[in-house]
């Protein structure tokens, strides 16, 4: 009888004690969806962006249209889209020959159009149509913007907001500030809303207006919901569970007829764009058997199966990353290597000058680099890389300047000078992918090219590749060079 009056009691202790508690603990919050995220970045981006119809000409030397005004190449991109939903609709509104660029052309980095053109434009992007593609291209861009930011670790939901936002600026922008804020907390998983704002405002970038004024509405906004900042957000299935590192970075060939170009890591990610065989992209980063790529002014991901890494970027990549053993015969080996290369360099160099005034001046940053390299006695492998890389930009200076005829660098576009591929970060494969483009094998967008002007100089030339290489080697600190 003892023992049941105990159980009994026990019981209702029991009892007692979780009632208590759940009177006590205050109602759990939600953590806010991707799709939530989502909706409320695009509600941001278009509050200062535009309207389905809206179309700016000439938006700093290339067209803007939509309601996320989406920029030269991804405008193309939408327009594209739109046509593919009703091409009789399309070829009726834009005319014969602005339907089949459309539908044909590869690049629109410095396309701007004409008030006949963004008439037929507006029409074609408020119609049904284009309200459906600009929904769609939406919801995919920006839920990508929010992934970029997961992946970096970012989990507070008004953080992850004002970074979609922020890369709606543009991508390199939006890692500055998030590693900068990260720098705050100590890591991106306890960054909040305000952490990010505070970052926003304290970056190189906070000297634009019009970014300023902006942010500031989107936070005053985001401060207004009635998110916890202490949930963290959930990641939904769509969210990659791969992880990605920076091995296999570099520049990779397409062999596919078409590869597409998909918002995630998998096939069941919207596609963005589609890659033409024989085109060269960049990839930062390689995850399982997907790769993080940037194509022009596009960045989503490929399967790595179509995709044929660079020679060039691979001997380069190793080279630097790869330290001789520190005793006094390979000193010497690689001191006469590097004298040797000065030689040669010098003599085959001197030679072209008499040809163009360009490589004349080329010539002389070559021999100089050389020559304070070899002065300050480092002997590592990196020097010897920085040699023969020299050499190779030299040579091709006369092709280079040709190629890039009337192309004007804006510095307004510019994020972090030296990172041409806008991983946040200035490495070889930034080099090398400059290189390609002076040598016409590859297009770069507005924030590439201004990302490029390391000399500060308003145009780019191989004096940039060799400032880059400097930069890495620790012969400049900072860039650009003023």
């Amino acid at each position: 009888m003892l023992k049941k009056l105990s159980a009994v009691g026990v019981s209702c202790v029991t009892a007692l004690v979780l009632m208590l508690s759940a009177l006590a603990s205050p109602a759990s919050v939600d953590a806010v969806t991707l799709e939530q995220m989502t909706s409320t970045a695009i509600e941001c981006i278009i509050s200062h962006e535009g309207t389905y119809d809206s179309i700016n000409p000439n938006d700093c030397g290339a067209v803007s249209v939509g309601k996320l005004q989406w920029h030269a190449d991804r405008a193309l991109a939408l327009m594209r889209k739109t046509c593919e939903k009703n091409p009789a609709f399309a070829e009726t509104t834009l005319g014969t020959t602005f339907y089949n660029e459309v539908m044909s052309a590869t690049n629109w980095n410095y396309r701007t159009f004409s008030s006949s053109e963004a008439a037929a434009a507006a029409v074609l992007l408020g119609s049904e149509y284009g309200i459906q593609a600009q929904d769609e291209t939406a919801a995919a861009d920006v839920q990508n913007y929010i992934i970029s930011g997961q992946n970096m670790g970012l989990t507070d939901a008004g953080a992850l907001v004002l970074y979609a936002d922020i890369y709606n600026f543009g991508c390199g922008i939006a890692s500055r500030i998030a590693k900068r804020a990260a720098s705050y907390t100590g890591s991106y998983a306890s960054v909040t809303l305000d952490d990010m704002y505070k970052a926003a405002l304290n970056d190189s970038y906070g000297s634009n207006a019009t970014f300023v004024s902006r942010t500031n509405k989107v936070y005053a906004y985001l401060s207004g919901l009635d998110w916890d900042a202490s949930v963290t957000t959930t990641v939904t299935t769509t969210a990659p569970a791969i992880i990605f590192t920076e091995d296999g970075a570099g520049t990779y060939t397409v062999t596919a007829s078409s590869l597409n170009m998909r918002s995630g890591p998998g096939t069941g990610y919207s596609i963005l764009t589609q890659i033409p065989n024989g085109a060269a992209v960049t990839v930062t980063a390689t995850g399982g058997n997907w790769a993080a790529v940037t194509y022009g002014s596009f960045e989503g991901y490929c399967s790595m199966d179509y995709l044929v890494e660079d020679v060039m970027t691979t001997t380069a990549a190793t080279a630097v990353t790869t330290t001789p053993t520190a005793t006094e015969e390979t000193t010497e080996a690689t001191t006469t290597t590097t004298t040797t290369a000065l030689a040669e360099t010098t003599t085959e160099v001197s030679t072209e000058a008499e040809t163009t005034e360009t490589v004349e001046t080329t010539t002389e940053t070559t021999t100089s680099t050389v020559m304070e390299t070899t002065e300050a006695t480092a002997t590592d492998a990196v020097i010897v890389t920085e040699t023969s890389t020299t050499e190779e930009t030299a040579e091709t200076t006369t092709t280079t300047t040709a190629v890039l005829g009337d192309v004007i660098v804006n510095s307004a576009y510019a994020t972090l000078y030296g990172d041409i591929n806008c991983d946040g970060a200035v490495n070889v494969a930034d080099a090398v992918l400059l290189h390609k483009y002076l040598c016409g094998t590859v297009q770069l967008n507005l924030e590439q090219i201004a990302n490029g002007d390391c000399s500060y100089d308003h145009e780019l030339s191989s004096t940039d590749v060799i400032i880059i290489l400097q930069h890495l080697v620790g012969h400049y600190t900072a860039l650009p060079i003023m």
